[in-house]
């Protein structure tokens, strides 16, 4: 018979597996597959160090140390997520929300503050994911009209679960199309917020194994210089925002930042404000059009 575990011995040999194992951050992985294998909150994990762990919570465990120590994303393994204080759920079919995604959504709270107090806004998440982006700016404008569109099926069934279980069922509209083909004719909206494929293919030597593995390539590449599609994404801004509107998009190198800050001054306005995140790294760019935009 195998000796019973506790907690406070668990916790070590996990840690240390995970280290042998390449994780960037063992501890943390280790406090967090034991504690969902306990069905525990993390801090618990300190209350009850000399809790013996089950033969049921050692075997999951087990597994679920043997997938992160392959380079699974643990995001996929506890099938969640937080981002912007909202927890949601993720599978493979969508990529794993991110913190510096979330200097976008300030920026765009900020946005519609200034420019539109508690008048109704319609704002666009394009290729939405998991819905976080749209999520978190439904759940702070509750006057605010959000749509979130991606191509993928999958995604947006994994977008309307997390829609239904923040309770945002009729404030956030999901809809499946391109970029933004799929709106009226007569539809322009507020803002458009996008965190867009942006990794050229020529850096896919350098991904990390893991990102490769498991996450939506889909979502990841946008052709030679990784612009294609936010490129194409200005040009659809550029016809459908309307006048005074606004478009946030996520960026990524230094190149691709550089070619995306000129094609945004000469398509859309000459004024693009740089987004950065708490650290000073530039996540992404805002632009207003003119109010009366030239044809």
């Amino acid at each position: 018979m195998s000796k019973v575990l506790t907690v406070g011995e668990i916790l070590p040999l996990s840690t240390r597996y995970l280290l042998d194992h390449g994780s960037e951050s063992p501890r943390l992985d280790a406090e967090l597959l034991t504690a969902d294998a306990l069905g525990i909150r993390r801090l618990d994990l300190y209350l009850a160090p000399e809790r013996p762990l089950t033969e049921a919570e050692t075997r999951t465990l087990r597994e679920t140390l043997r997938r992160r120590g392959r380079g699974e994303p643990i995001a996929y393994i506890r099938g969640r997520r937080d981002f912007f204080g909202l927890e949601f759920s993720v599978t493979p079919a969508v990529l794993i929300p991110r913190p510096e995604t979330e200097t976008l959504v300030d920026a765009a709270l900020a946005w519609v503050s200034r420019h539109n107090g508690d008048r109704p806004t319609t704002l666009v998440d394009v290729g939405t994911g998991s819905g976080a982006i749209a999520c978190a700016l439904a759940a702070n404008l509750p006057t605010s009209r959000v749509i979130a569109t991606d191509i993928s099926p999958d995604a947006l069934a994994v977008a309307a679960r997390n829609v239904t279980a923040l309770g945002l069922d009729g404030r956030v509209h999901l809809m499946a199309c391109h970029l933004i083909d799929g709106l009226q004719p007569d539809e322009h909206p507020d803002l458009i917020v996008s965190n867009p494929p942006y990794i050229a293919e020529s850096e896919r030597p350098l991904m990390d194994a893991g990102v490769l593995e498991y996450e939506p390539v889909g979502a990841l590449f946008s052709g030679p210089e990784g612009t294609d599609a936010t490129f194409e994404l200005i040009e659809a801004a550029r016809e459908r925002l309307r006048p005074g509107g606004a478009l946030i998009v996520e960026v990524g190198t230094p190149a691709q930042r550089d070619r995306v800050r000129a094609r945004l001054s000469e398509r859309l306005a000459p004024e693009v404000h740089a987004l950065a995140d708490p650290g000073g790294i530039v996540r992404g760019f805002l632009v207003e059009i003119s109010p009366c935009p030239e044809a």
